[in-house]
């Protein structure tokens, strides 16, 4: 039994003024999942399925590369050349799998966040370009169109967010968010991360909430996936052909003061190679996050800068990143 809801939100990609009604009905049923549940599966994202076949062939065209030639886009942990504290690339040490992280194919060089060194504003070691920057597109657009849904589920104008988001142009250019790689190779038993000391359960990756506002994720193939359900039990998410798994994290449940869910989940150990490919939907760094205007309720958090929220929750805690290189 799935106990994800499936939200279709094709309505909501729809570029008109005159189905109103029809988007204020997904964006219930978005705020309902996120309540609730805190994960869902989307469908009618209009992505064609030769992008994700494409994506995948990209992630394995680097994957596949020699030790040597992945070396040379790893962060600086592992490659003192490049500055890089964050965007690039990160060798199997890490909990057996290799990740390669990656920020909007907009952002530019010249920005003086860029300049300065931020870890929080990196360009990219490995570009993005072709289908990675079609398929990071198609990620913003619908991130974008998941902030509207909230902004309009509670009782907002539906562009509440859009700056709040992106304050330089479309595509996420002023944005923190990030698409990441990961690939698991098949594996033995000497990299089980942890061992779930009520069900047995050996774990790749052992459980934790998101930071992010929300979390867009393609699983290729294998799945792995598990979600905590308020009983304590977990569940797998279903692995469905091009479809795409979305949800809440700490930020959102911060904005919405604690009404939308960010909830823990983990990944199993399987011996099988798999590939996963989440985007983190962030906000910039100079953005407010404030409880919503629209609710009554008395505050569970006090207003803080994004940027700063980033660096006080030490989000990612799995690459280790050194605080200290946090400006």
């Amino acid at each position: 039994m799935n106990k994800i809801p499936v939200v279709d939100i094709s309505q909501l990609l729809v570029e008109s003024s005159f189905n109103e009604e029809s988007k204020l009905d997904v964006s219930r049923a978005i705020r309902h999942a996120c309540e609730t549940v805190g994960f869902f599966q989307i469908v009618g994202h209009g992505i064609d399925p030769q992008i994700f076949d494409s994506l995948i062939e990209e992630v394995r065209r680097f994957f596949n590369q020699t030790s040597e030639e992945k070396q040379e886009y790893a962060v600086n942990k592992w490659n003192s050349k490049n500055k890089n504290v964050y965007r690039g690339y990160f060798p199997s040490a890490i909990n057996g799998k290799e990740g390669l992280d990656l920020s909007s194919p907009y952002l530019d060089p010249e920005h003086e966040r860029v300049k300065s060194g931020d870890s929080l504003h990196e360009v990219n070691l490995w570009s993005l370009k072709g289908i990675l920057t079609e398929y990071w597109d198609h990620m913003w657009r619908i991130g974008v169109e998941l902030m509207r849904a909230v902004a309009r589920a509670f009782d907002l104008d539906p562009s509440y967010f859009d700056t709040l988001l992106d304050d330089r142009s479309s595509g996420g250019a002023g944005s923190l968010s990030t698409l990441r790689f990961n690939f698991y190779p098949k594996q033995d038993n000497s990299v089980i991360v942890s061992v779930d000391s009520n069900s047995s359960q050996a774990l790749s990756c052992e459980e934790h909430c998101d930071g992010s506002i929300f979390t867009l994720l393609y699983q290729y193939k294998i799945g792995g996936l598990q979600v905590e359900i308020p009983d304590g039990t977990w569940f797998d998410v279903p692995v469905t052909s091009y479809g795409l798994v979305v949800n809440s994290g700490r930020c959102l449940e911060r904005w919405t003061n604690g009404l939308l869910k960010s909830v823990n989940h983990r990944v199993k150990f399987l011996k099988e190679e798999r590939i996963s490919i989440p985007f983190f939907l962030e906000a910039c760094y100079s953005t407010p996050i404030a409880v919503l205007p629209t609710i009554v309720e008395p505050l569970k958090y006090e207003p803080i800068m994004y940027g700063q929220y980033i660096i006080e929750s030490n989000i990612f805690k799995e690459y280790q990143r050194d605080k200290d290189k946090l400006i």
